[in-house]
């Protein structure tokens, strides 16, 4: 397993710690998964696993559910939310971000709409504790 992109974030206050990438390879094969990421909500914190297709990150126009993750006796359990993600490859996109509906999907947890990150940069405000500001790392 391996990431392809993306940074890992963390607040020295609080211990929040959140990475913007996409790993490849797979916790289980049911439903096929080739990859995945997380997506966190700037307002309550929760994080949500997302299952790929494909092991170099989502394909264009891919639809993909926002999951709840728990781990039991060593399996790692995915548990679908209702709530999708979309992602188009646009020429123009700046960011990592701007290539997902984020705006259009609503928090699962808190379900707050255009709050959903799937990358945080250096000087965010932490999503948990609201008072400190984020250190990133850009991962090779």
């Amino acid at each position: 397993m391996g990431s392809l992109w993306g940074s890992t974030c963390e607040c020295r206050n609080c211990e929040f710690r959140f990475s913007s990438h996409h790993s490849y390879g797979s916790y289980r094969g049911d439903p096929p998964m080739g990859g995945y990421f997380y997506v966190v909500c700037a307002d309550c914190a929760a994080q949500h696993m997302v299952p790929t297709r494909g092991a170099r990150g989502p394909a264009d126009g891919e639809r993909m559910e926002l999951c709840a993750v728990s781990t039991e006796r060593g399996q790692v359990r995915l548990q679908g939310s209702g709530e999708y993600l979309e992602f188009y490859k646009l020429a123009d996109a700046a960011t990592w971000s701007d290539l997902f509906t984020l705006a259009t999907t609503a928090c699962p947890v808190c379900c707050a709409q255009g709050v959903l990150k799937v990358e945080l940069h250096a000087g965010n405000a932490c999503p948990r504790c609201k008072r400190m500001a984020l250190n990133c790392d850009r991962m090779p």
